[in-house]
C-alpha cells in the first residue's frame, strides 16, 4: 500500500503557511507493507485530510477505506464498537449497565447474510473487506501503543477488534417518534384528546389521537422508554474515569467529552433545527446544467460526525461525506450524478401495552390466548466489578423495555429499524454506483433508515426527489399513541418505497426540502405520511429565492 501523505505535525504546519502567506508545502511519500491486501493501493491525502484512494479492485478499495479511516478516527471507532456490542461498562462501571442492556436488547438477530447484502449485491463481502482494513489497522496499534491516541492512554484502556456486526449496529440511528407517541399519549390521559389537538400543530392531516379503553392513562408516567433512552444517548466521562497526567487540567476532561458526547443522528426539532436541500435544472442556472445543494444540519462534534473520502476502483468513483464506519459515502457524486439527503417524517415505531398473567408474568395476551415472552440472558462485563448477568424478553411486536409487576403490565417497542436493511445511511452503497435516475431511484428502495428527502441531479440535466424510509401500513390506528399489544392494532406490512412522493425534473425548474411537509396533496397514501413536521419558514424561503432567480449559479447557491 503506497500513501502519499503528510505527517500530522506537516500537515499543521503546512495549514498555517497557507493561512499566512499562502505558500504550499512539498508532499511525502510513504510506502506501508498491509496484510490483507490483493494489490497495491495509493492513497493520495490532500491539503484538506481527504483521502483519494485508488485501488485495482473491489476488496482493496473497501479494506483501504476502513484502513483509513480507523487511522484517522480510531477513538471514535472505539467508542462506537462499544456503544454497538453493550459494552460500555466495561470502561465506565455500573452507571453505563442501562445502556449496554439497551444495546443488546434492540440488537439485531436476524439473518446477517440476508442483511449485510441488503445493501448492496456484494454487502458481505464490501463489509467484510472493511472491517478486515479496520482490525488490519487495529492490530498495528496493538503491537506498537505508542500510535495509539491519547485518549486511550487518559482512559488506561486499548482498542478491540470489529466485527461485521458492529457496522449494521443500528444504536444510533433516527427511528421515529416513539418518545413523542408516549409523551402524546400521557398529554391525552390528563388533558383529553381535543385540548391536545387545540394545542399541537398537526397536519397536514389530524391524526386519531383517542387512547384504547383498555389503556390506563395514569401508568403511562412510569419510566417506560428508560432502557431505550439509555442506550442511545451519548456517553460523557467523569474526572474518575481519567487517569488524568500531573499538569493536565479540566480541559483534557472536556477535550475527551467532546469527542464522546454525541449521537451520530441529525437533530431533529419540530421548529427551529433541521436540514436543506434543493435541485435546480439547467434551464434556471447561468451555466445551463443541473445544480444541487445539500445542507444537513449534523451535531458539531470533534472529531467530526462525517468522513470526507474519495473512493476509486473498477465500478467506483465516488467522492463525498459518509459516517466514518461505515463504507461508502452517504453524501456526494460521481461522474453521473450527486445526491443528498434531509429527513422526511417517518413514523417507524409503535408502543405496546399488555395484560399480563398475574399467575404468570412471563405471559402477555395475544389474540385471546396467553403467550410466553422469548428471553435470552446475557452477561455484561463491569469496570472494578462482577460481571451482571441481564435477561432480555421480546414480544410478537419487540423488546420489552419495562414490566409493571405490579399493575400487570408489560410494555415493548416495535420498530421498523429491526427489520433487515435498517442500518443508518448504508444503503448508500447502491447509490455510489447510481449512473441514471432510474438507478438511483432502485437504490433509495433499499434505504429503509432514516426516513430522508432523497435528491438528485445528473449530467443529463435531470433534477428529481424520492422519498425514502421503511414506513409500516396503519389501517386502524395513526400511530401516535400506545396501543394495546393484543392484536388488535397491527402493521399490515410496509409501503414499498417508490409509492413514496417522488418528482423527476419538475416544471417549475426546482425542489427544495427543508424537513417540512413537501407531500403533494394529490398523494393516495396518507397513512404512511406523519403527523409533524419543522415550521416550512426555511424551506419557503428557498422556493421563494429559487422562484425568482432563473440564472443561478454556484455562489447564489452558496450563499442560499
Amino acid at each position: 500500500m503506497c500513501f502519499l501523505h503528510n505527517h500530522a505535525i506537516i500537515r499543521l504546519i503546512i495549514f498555517l503557511a497557507v493561512l499566512c502567506c499562502g505558500r504550499t508545502t512539498a508532499q511525502t511519500q510513504h510506502n506501508l507493507n498491509v496484510k490483507g491486501l490483493k494489490a497495491p493501493v495509493e492513497i493520495l491525502r490532500d491539503q484538506w485530510g481527504v483521502n483519494h484512494i485508488y485501488a485495482t479492485n473491489q476488496h482493496d478499495l473497501f479494506f483501504a477505506q476502513g484502513y483509513t479511516a480507523v487511522k484517522d478516527r480510531l477513538f471514535q471507532f472505539e467508542v462506537w464498537r462499544r456503544q454497538a456490542t453493550g459494552t460500555v461498562a466495561e470502561i465506565l462501571g455500573p452507571d453505563e449497565l442501562k445502556r449496554d442492556t439497551g444495546t443488546r436488547l434492540f440488537k439485531f438477530r436476524g439473518d446477517l447474510k440476508k442483511e449485510f447484502n441488503h445493501y448492496h449485491p456484494q454487502g458481505e463481502a464490501i463489509i467484510n473487506a472493511y472491517v478486515a482494513g479496520v482490525n488490519a489497522y487495529i492490530d498495528e496499534t496493538l503491537q506498537q501503543p505508542d500510535k495509539l491516541p491519547v485518549e486511550f492512554k487518559l482512559l488506561g484502556m486499548k482498542p478491540g477488534k470489529w466485527t461485521p456486526e458492529v457496522v449494521i449496529s443500528r444504536h444510533q440511528g433516527l427511528f421515529g417518534n416513539i418518545e413523542e407517541e408516549l409523551s402524546l399519549g400521557m398529554a391525552v390521559a390528563k388533558a383529553g384528546e381535543a385540548k391536545v389537538k387545540e394545542l399541537m400543530w398537526f397536519h397536514p392531516k389530524v391524526p386519531r389521537l383517542t387512547l384504547d379503553k383498555s389503556i390506563r392513562g395514569d401508568l403511562l408516567s412510569e419510566d417506560i422508554l428508560a432502557i431505550y433512552n439509555a442506550y442511545r444517548r451519548g456517553i460523557v466521562f467523569g474526572p474518575e474515569d481519567i487517569k488524568f497526567p500531573k499538569d493536565s487540567t479540566g480541559g483534557m476532561l472536556k477535550m475527551l467529552n467532546q469527542q464522546l458526547n454525541q449521537r451520530n443522528n441529525q437533530p431533529y426539532e419540530h421548529g427551529m433545527e433541521g436540514s436543506n436541500n434543493w435541485i435546480v435544472s439547467g434551464s434556471r442556472t447561468a451555466s445551463g446544467h443541473a445544480m444541487l445543494a445539500n445542507d444537513p444540519h449534523r451535531s458539531i462534534a470533534v472529531p467530526s460526525l462525517r468522513y470526507m473520502v474519495h473512493l476509486v476502483a473498477p465500478g467506483w468513483n465516488v467522492i463525498g461525506g459518509g459516517e466514518p464506519v461505515i463504507p461508502g459515502v452517504s453524501i456526494g457524486h460521481n461522474e453521473h450524478g450527486a445526491w443528498g439527503l434531509t429527513i422526511y417524517e417517518t413514523d417507524g415505531e409503535d408502543l405496546y401495552v399488555y395484560e399480563l398473567n398475574p399467575a404468570n408474568l412471563k405471559e402477555y395476551r395475544y389474540k385471546e390466548k396467553w403467550v410466553t415472552m422469548k428471553e435470552l440472558q446475557e452477561t455484561i462485563p463491569v469496570k472494578d466489578a462482577k460481571p451482571v448477568d441481564v435477561m432480555l424478553r421480546y414480544t410478537v411486536h419487540g423488546p420489552v423495555t419495562y414490566i409493571d409487576s405490579v399493575n400487570h403490565k408489560a410494555y415493548a417497542v416495535k420498530g421498523a429499524w429491526l427489520e433487515p436493511g435498517g442500518a443508518p445511511y448504508l444503503a448508500s452503497l447502491r447509490m455510489n454506483q447510481a449512473k441514471s435516475w432510474n438507478e438511483f431511484r432502485e437504490a433509495c428502495s433499499y434505504s429503509h433508515i432514516p426516513g430522508e428527502n432523497m435528491i438528485w441531479a445528473d449530467k443529463k440535466e435531470n433534477i428529481g426527489w424520492q422519498v425514502v424510509g421503511i414506513t409500516p401500513v396503519r389501517n386502524s390506528f395513526s400511530g401516535m399513541v400506545p396501543v394495546p399489544g393484543d392484536g388488535r392494532y397491527e402493521w399490515s406490512g410496509y409501503l414499498p418505497i417508490k409509492e413514496r412522493p417522488h418528482i423527476l425534473n419538475p416544471k417549475k425548474g426546482f425542489f427544495a426540502t427543508a424537513n417540512q411537509n413537501v407531500t403533494p396533496d394529490t398523494y393516495k397514501r396518507w397513512n404512511t405520511v406523519g403527523y409533524t413536521w419543522a415550521d416550512p419558514f426555511r424551506g419557503n424561503r428557498i422556493n421563494e429565492v429559487l422562484g425568482k432567480d432563473d440564472k443561478m449559479t454556484m455562489e447564489k447557491m452558496k450563499v442560499l
